[in-house]
């Protein structure tokens, strides 16, 4: 029995070692294989016999090495260097492709010195990689997604807004030359130059002889609405055209009073209706 037990110990150890999850080469030192476990048999598919491929020996291994980086590597790992690796793809029976990171060092046993190599299957490590990989690639796509979307969203809502400043002041040929321009809201040095430009291209279009601005919609006329109806009206004139201000209430009167602004050469009627009136009896 007492016989029996390193036996029973040695085999414990095997099957220890055989239950690794990596694969384990242990080579001696002049290349020769001494020992491997049975995951380096699994990884290879290969039987003991062929283990003589592995080999690092003078002229026992040939550019298809299993571990082909380990020859040049062998005189540093002889000098106790320790070393990291990977060796080249290799294509299974299966079809699939093997992937191994090697790490190589001297170690000492009780039968003397060896060099250990232990082999991992890098498989599990690429497929996160890839996957990760693939992962940013999606995100990418679809920011760049989410932004091609957000850009036409934005360019969507700057076409609405031209076409809604656009109606904000439009230019309305209502009889033969006579063209009215009706004012709704806060008038600001944008939509000033978009009134003239809207008036002054109407006014050569339809060659008009009357413009009526009407009013009625502007809560309050500040310097700024005064200064662009004066330059409104003044162009309109240069080009032929007789202006008149339409829908005067009474807070507007006081507002433009208080601008000290002369409006006394310009024709104001109380409403549309009266001004229209009065322009088509002109016309």
């Amino acid at each position: 029995m007492e016989h029996e037990q390193p036996g029973r110990a040695l085999a414990k150890l095997r099957d220890v070692f055989d239950q690794l999850r990596d694969a384990v080469i242990l080579y001696n030192l002049d290349g020769s294989v001494d020992d491997c476990n049975a995951r380096l048999l699994e990884m290879y598919e290969i039987g003991r016999e062929d283990l003589r491929l592995f080999e690092v020996a003078a002229g026992s291994a040939g550019v298809a090495h299993p571990l082909d980086p380990l020859r040049k590597l062998w005189p540093e790992l002889l000098s106790d260097a320790h070393k990291s690796f990977e060796c080249r793809p290799r294509t299974r029976q299966d079809g699939s492709v093997l992937h191994v990171e090697c790490f190589a060092r001297k170690v000492d046993l009780a039968s003397g010195q060896a060099i250990l190599v232990d082999i991992h299957d890098a498989a599990r490590r690429r497929r996160a990689e890839e996957a990760l990989r693939e992962s940013k690639r999606q995100l990418e796509q679809l920011v760049l997604s989410r932004t091609a979307a957000l850009q036409d969203k934005i360019r969507l809502i700057e076409e609405q807004k031209e076409a809604l400043f656009a109606l904000s002041t439009p230019v309305i040929q209502v009889w033969q030359g006579i063209l009215v321009l009706p004012l709704v809201g806060t008038v600001d040095s944008r939509r000033s130059q978009q009134i003239m430009e809207s008036v002054l291209s109407s006014i050569v279009k339809t060659s008009a002889r009357e413009l009526i601005i009407d009013i009625t919609g502007v809560p309050s006329v500040s310097e700024e609405v005064s200064r662009c109806l004066l330059q409104t009206i003044q162009a309109a004139k240069l080009l032929g055209a007789t202006c008149s201000l339409t829908g005067m209430s009474a807070q507007v009167a006081r507002s433009l009073v208080a601008l000290d602004v002369d409006w006394s050469s310009l024709r104001i009627s109380g409403t549309l209706q009266s001004g229209l009136q009065a322009a088509i009896a002109r016309v």
